[in-house]
């Protein structure tokens, strides 16, 4: 979700320079508060929450751009006249049944009431069946990034790209957003320098492993490519550029390092009023180079307040199925291909710091180390994939 913040009239501006992108939130004179509705469900596993949070105004004494509302009643309704009632669980955030179930074709309806008595609700929003891909690729690129002082840097990257809707029946591309994000695994050997007490070499050294996730998305990756020929096909598809080594991930690690890219992508299937809001989202928070561009406005969703049609509320409540997928990438060092193989899509617990395993002369010899640094840390079970 766009994460939406103290935009009470927003007026939003991007400035690209050189393909970097930062907003700037203009001063509005209000005395009015809006509430901010995030909410995702989808077919997939849960437990899925919904967030409140409210937009203040610019005459607030506050130096926090939203503040979470924690005193909300919420229910979510089918079409079939269920009602599951959500768990508040602090911070404005607000949690779903574990055993709530979205199914395709069936509509749903986010209800709202706050402490002061106001009564919110969405239009009912369809899950759809969900999409899937008819094939992904990567090619190797070099891209150009500004570092965090403003220094221009060519950067090489995996271009991953899908095809399409070839089996669709429809006349039009179906509509999808999809969010990515790319574990780097890591692994190097440290060896300690001559010892100058002794003048001696270590015979031991440090195997040092570790793992992060970054997210890949700049903006909102919609199927922008919609087409009005009666062809749903759509191709190369530009899902995430991947930069290559650890460098441009804020990871120091020596030069023999190896690394294995584990890249993870979910499609959403959505609607048509999601497809318009995200469609407005990128238009308002990504400029197209112009001076002066763009010239926006609030973002409104598919939120209203029914007992107050005055009231503003800004945010979405997306109702989505889901396909997951994940990929190892690689690169041939001989022949420059890049190659994609399909593993496992699996939920990765940070690292949070290095994890270290030592290996010696004695270690190896003994069933007990003698040296007081080592220390045995199993690689994780999902480290599998790098055999």
């Amino acid at each position: 979700m766009i994460q939406i913040k103290k935009i009470y009239p927003a007026l939003l501006m991007m400035a690209i320079f050189v393909g970097c992108t930062e907003m700037y939130v203009p001063k509005v004179d209000s005395d009015t508060k809006a509430l901010v509705v995030e909410g995702l469900i989808t077919d997939g596993s849960g437990p899925f929450t919904i967030k409140l949070t409210e937009a203040l105004p610019y005459a607030s004494d506050s130096d926090a751009e939203t503040s979470s509302v924690s005193d909300a009643k919420l229910s979510v309704s089918d079409g079939e006249n269920h009602s599951y009632n959500l768990t508040n669980g602090g911070n404005g955030k607000y949690t779903l049944p574990t055993s709530f179930k979205a199914k395709a074709g069936s509509s749903y309806t986010l209800h709202i009431e706050t402490s002061d008595g106001s009564v919110y609700e969405s239009s009912p929003q369809k899950l759809l069946s969900p999409q899937s891909y008819d094939s992904i690729h990567a090619s190797s690129i070099t891209r150009e990034y500004l570092d965090d002082d403003n220094v221009l840097n060519s950067v090489k990257c995996f271009d991953v790209r899908l095809d399409l809707f070839n089996a669709s029946t429809s006349d039009a591309a179906p509509l999808c957003r999809f969010k990515s994000n790319a574990v780097i695994q890591y692994e190097y050997i440290y060896t300690l320098d001559i010892d100058p007490e002794t003048d001696t070499v270590p015979t031991w050294s440090w195997d040092i492993f570790g793992w992060k996730t970054f997210q890949l998305d700049e903006e909102e990756n919609i199927t922008e490519e919609r087409s009005n020929s009666g062809n749903p096909v759509i191709y190369n598809h530009l899902l995430s550029y991947v930069p290559v080594g650890t460098s441009s991930y804020g990871i120091t690690t020596s030069a023999g390092v190896n690394i294995i890219y584990y890249f993870r992508f979910d499609q959403y299937t959505i609607n048509e009023e999601t497809y318009n809001f995200y469609k407005e989202a990128n238009n308002q928070l990504a400029a197209s180079g112009k001076l002066f561009d763009p010239i926006t406005s609030q973002l409104y969703g598919n939120m209203t307040c029914t007992s107050d049609p005055s009231k503003i509320v800004l945010g979405l409540f997306e109702v989505s199925s889901v396909t997951q997928a994940a990929y190892v990438i690689s690169e041939s060092k001989l022949t420059n291909k890049v190659t994609m193989r399909k593993v496992p899509y699996l939920d990765i617990t940070e690292s949070g710091s290095y994890r270290y395993k030592v290996n010696t002369v004695e270690a190896l010899m003994d069933s007990v180390a003698t040296l007081p640094e080592y220390q045995v840390i199993p690689y994780p079970g999902w480290w599998y994939h790098k055999q």
